[in-house]
């Protein structure tokens, strides 16, 4: 059948009925109903599955809000995370959107706006990356395996305070089960790209790895051809090996938290 056959069996609009196909708008069971009838899948076995599917996207949390200007392939990731078990994130320069603090957040948006576009922009950009991080708390909840450079704890984002209460974040945080932070010390030298982020996301074995995102200043690029994902999951394995474990990585994180609280400004914010 095709997609007007459809549409005029709905008495409905052929995109209407292609954003059913792709995911983007949940029809009402009766519009289910209706074209399963259509395409005469009206077996007992095929209605109860329907309504297994049915019942089960209904109860799924609602979409992520993402601003309009919000590029392609950042929404591939963001409705990638959503559906995927896990994910594997290798950050060179930040600390990785899923583990941000509201304030770190803002800090990184609100300067790099400065050069792309009005700073009004930055409200709906921390709300939607603090919306994303909803993904890890659910009943199942998102596996995160985040492995970050050592100069992402280093780099003092949004001033001692900020910086701070971001690292304590990343040390409480780890402790939850279904999340794993390693970091790469300075003394590994060369490893990966080093060009900028990588985030793959996907399932279980055996279908595994789904797509990977590629991050850079003005955008990002989605790939999900097999052979490049495959490529890319093994790049983040052998630099996973480099970093340190998650408990040295959290004694190193503790430890440039006592640098900063040893620093005059920190202590100066305290006292005010």
């Amino acid at each position: 059948m095709t997609l007007h056959q459809a549409a005029d069996e709905l008495r409905s609009s052929a995109s209407t009925v292609s954003r059913y196909e792709a995911g983007e708008v949940m029809p009402v069971w009766s519009t289910v109903k209706t074209l399963l009838d259509h395409y005469m899948t009206n077996t007992a076995a095929d209605q109860a599955e329907a309504v297994r599917l049915w019942d089960a996207a209904r109860a799924e949390p609602s979409p992520a809000r993402l601003p309009m200007s919000t590029p392609r392939a950042l929404r591939r990731l963001i409705h990638a995370e959503r559906e995927s078990a896990f994910e594997q994130c290798m950050e060179v320069v930040v600390v990785p959107g899923l583990l941000q603090t509201e304030s770190y957040a803002r800090a990184i948006n609100a300067d790099a706006e400065r050069y792309f576009s009005p700073p009004t922009r930055v409200d709906g950009l921390v709300a939607s990356r603090l919306n994303r991080q909803r993904r890890l708390a659910e009943p199942d909840a998102l596996r995160l395996h985040a492995v970050l450079d050592e100069v992402v704890i280093r780099r003092t984002i949004g001033g001692i305070q900020t910086m701070h209460e971001q690292l304590a974040h990343l040390v409480n945080i780890a402790e939850l089960p279904n999340i794993t932070v390693q970091v790469v010390p300075l003394t590994v030298g060369v490893y990966g790209t080093m060009s900028g982020a990588c985030t793959i996301v996907g399932d279980l074995p055996p279908r595994g790895p789904t797509g990977v995102y590629l991050e850079y200043p003005t955008g990002g690029a989605w790939v999900d051809k097999k052979e490049d994902v495959n490529r890319l999951t093994a790049m983040f394995d052998s630099v996973s090996s480099l970093a340190l474990s998650p408990s040295d990585t959290t004694n190193l994180i503790r430890e440039q938290m006592t640098v900063l609280e040893h620093r005059d400004d920190y202590q100066d914010h305290q006292v005010a």
